[in-house]
């Protein structure tokens, strides 16, 4: 692994970190952090979020507080040394910790050097730990006494509102009870997930798929990376087409692409914030047909994995922002299409006349800028209308389609528009928009009537 600075959360073991912010890690819960002892807790309680119980004694020969093989940086498994500091040191310098540091160098093949304090680590200390898993072209990670909070409170073994640790019966010393969630997985079972939408999204020179994944929110990245596998594997070889020319061109080739969208929830699914995203590409594909994919990503069996940073405090926020009530919404959005519609109609009217002869192109233009500042302030009401519920979520969606065509159909007829197209190219869109105009309001007809 090559010597760089990693994010706590990529580390398998450690993700969960990422639903605690640093801003709610408040002073109180510092100070009390800053008491740790690192033998007596910060030690047990690492070792148990890493399933690592191997019990090593201290003292002049001990090479680091944990030498472990359990932990994981995207799905893989790295050797790793850990220095902790605990309460002894409220200020953690390089003469405290350099001989640490220089030990962790002799452990063969080692990927990953982790350095843990509850004090103020000083700049020396930190300059030499960087130094020292540079010389050991080692990946290496701080963890101070933030992120320390932040990774023992996700994992419920300090309490979220003081630090302090909780005791047997899963409270503090203050009486706040442990809410952690202890979720139970039979060792046999398989885990499971719900596949909410497939889709062909093949063109002429690749067959691509794409599916959304519904799984369990408590299934940790290693089990998500199974279901990842397992799915794509089994996409690569499905002969669903979205219409018979798609069949005919590709039949029983294998999809050159696959993408994966997994969710942890329908609320995830309805915000588009899914804890990850994966795509498999043949690499027989060219490079030219290669669908560009982003930059930070592990790789499994070929498949690139992106884990969404921002997941747990995007759900969070978005799980505060409630929706509207449904009837709230529901009077907002069908006033808005019923104007929608009400617009496209005329507009539709208006253009079979000028279609027939009956009405010149100028009077149809002159029509159509008249009716624009009608139709943009519908349009800016369909973009801002409140949340929906889950169920009306579809039917927002093709209100929004039906506000996407109305608006393009404004749109040729703008000043802009008259300078892009010529009057042909404007009456072939015109066409093809009064064609998606009249699906869209059967979509519209639908979805209504669904809720």
């Amino acid at each position: 692994m090559d010597c760089r600075l990693i994010e706590i959360f990529e580390i398998d073991e450690f993700s969960e970190v990422q639903r605690i912010p640093k801003m709610a890690i408040s002073e109180q819960i510092i100070q009390n952090i800053r008491s740790f002892d690192e033998e007596e807790v910060l030690e047990p309680f690492i070792q148990k979020i890493i399933h690592d119980y191997n019990k090593t004694p201290h003292g002049p020969t001990e090479i680091a507080d944990i030498i472990t093989t359990n932990i994981h940086v995207q799905g893989k498994k790295k050797v790793t040394g850990i220095v902790l500091k605990g309460k002894s040191f409220k200020k953690v310098s390089s003469r405290d910790v350099t001989h640490q540091f220089a030990k962790l160098r002799t452990i063969p093949n080692i990927e990953l050097m982790i350095f843990c304090a509850v004090g103020d680590i000083q700049d020396d200390a930190q300059r030499d730990f960087i130094q020292c898993a540079a010389d050991a072209r080692s990946a290496y990670l701080i963890i101070d006494a933030t992120d320390c909070a932040r990774l023992l409170i996700a994992y419920g073994k300090i309490c979220q509102h003081d630090g302090l640790p909780f005791d047997t019966s899963g409270k503090c010393s203050n009486g706040h009870k442990n809410n952690e969630l202890i979720l139970e997985i039979p060792v046999q079972e398989k885990p499971s997930y719900n596949v909410l939408k497939e889709e062909d999204v093949s063109h002429g020179v690749a067959k691509r798929y794409s599916a959304i994944l519904l799984t369990n929110p408590h299934y940790s990245r290693d089990i998500i990376r199974n279901i990842i596998r397992e799915k794509t594997e089994e996409m690569k070889h499905r002969e669903y087409y979205r219409t018979p020319r798609v069949e005919e061109r590709w039949g029983k080739t294998p999809a050159h692409v696959v993408w994966l969208y997994v969710a942890s929830s329908l609320e995830d699914v309805q915000n588009h914030n899914w804890r990850c995203t994966s795509c498999w590409i043949d690499p027989a594909l060219p490079e030219d047909f290669r669908p560009l994919l982003p930059g930070d990503r592990e790789i499994l069996d070929g498949i690139e994995i992106s884990w969404n940073k921002e997941y747990h405090p995007l759900a969070q926020y978005l799980s505060e922002d409630r929706s509207a009530p449904k009837e709230v919404y529901l009077r907002e959005v069908d006033t808005v299409c019923k104007i929608l519609i009400g617009l496209g109609n005329n507009v539709v009217e208006k253009f079979q006349a000028y279609s027939a002869g009956t009405l010149s192109e100028a009077d149809l233009i002159q029509h159509m800028q008249a009716l624009t500042p009608q139709e943009a302030e519908v349009s800016r009401r369909s973009r801002t209308h409140p949340r929906p519920p889950l169920e009306c979520d579809a039917y927002g969606n093709a209100c929004s389609n039906l506000s996407a065509t109305v608006d393009n159909m404004f749109l040729f007829y703008s000043p802009w528009g008259l300078e892009t197209w010529p009057q042909k190219n404007r009456d072939y869109l015109m066409r093809e928009a009064i064609e998606l105009f009249e699906e869209n309001k059967v979509a519209i007809d639908y979805e209504r009537k669904k809720i």
